[in-house]
């Protein structure tokens, strides 16, 4: 029988971390010891579903889940997010609005979910899409089990270099630096909470992954930020 959801007591506000420019960004401490404990009760309690094979065109996920519609878990969420959605997308929509579709992730020892992509999703009520993934990781314990998003070198950052001899750069050596990849993993601490890009702007979702979980379980609460 699940339990109500919890309230939320959240901490004095904390600076949002740039992971990558406009596509990840991460928040740890938001939520207090209390909190997130009585919300990996809340979603213990909940009724999830086993992993099925996936269809065609899907990534492999092996972990337990649950979706549940509910505008209430949405606003409560939202009253914890709002702070820092400015910081996150100043052109975000006003009055931000949080997906009512929450889903709750399990995953056990030796569960995975393979490289995809999110994409955005119309809520009907609000006729507004989805273009943030927020992941709120509630169990702490965990080896492995990290999200590791795939980036094109060009995605990240990079220092302007003064030499002059870019331009003497081969067109091969060109064509071969734009292949270079990098991955970067956020880690599953208790209480993080993850923000990145799936709108239909920027290029679109990373490709990204939940790595497998090599000790402990992990537990996800998800829900998105509406356009």
């Amino acid at each position: 029988m699940p339990i109500p959801f919890p309230n939320l007591v959240t901490n004095r506000e904390i600076p949002l971390v740039e992971v990558v420019p406009q596509q990840i960004y991460t928040l740890d401490g938001v939520l207090s010891p209390c909190t997130l404990k009585d919300l990996l009760a809340w979603s213990s309690s909940l009724s999830l579903d086993p992993p099925k094979p996936p269809a065609k065109g899907e990534a492999e996920r092996t972990s337990r889940r649950a979706a549940l519609p509910s505008s209430e878990i949405a606003s409560s969420l939202l009253s914890i997010l709002s702070p820092y959605l400015a910081r996150l997308d100043p052109n975000l929509k006003q009055p931000y609005l949080l997906s009512p579709n929450i889903r709750i992730y399990h995953y056990p020892p030796s569960s995975f979910f393979k490289p995809h992509y999110d994409t955005p999703q119309l809520d009907l009520t609000s006729r507004r899409l989805s273009c943030w993934t927020v992941l709120i990781y509630l169990s702490d314990g965990v080896r492995g089990g990290g999200t590791t998003f795939h980036l094109d070198t060009h995605d990240l950052p990079i220092k302007k270099n003064k030499t002059k001899n870019k331009a003497k750069m081969k067109m091969g050596e060109e064509k071969e630096k734009e292949k270079e990849k990098v991955a970067v993993t956020v880690q599953p601490k208790a209480g993080r909470i993850l923000f990145h890009w799936h709108g239909i702007q920027r290029g679109g979702c990373l490709l990204h992954q939940g790595d497998e979980v090599l000790g402990g379980d992990k537990w996800v609460l998800r829900t998105d930020v509406l356009s």
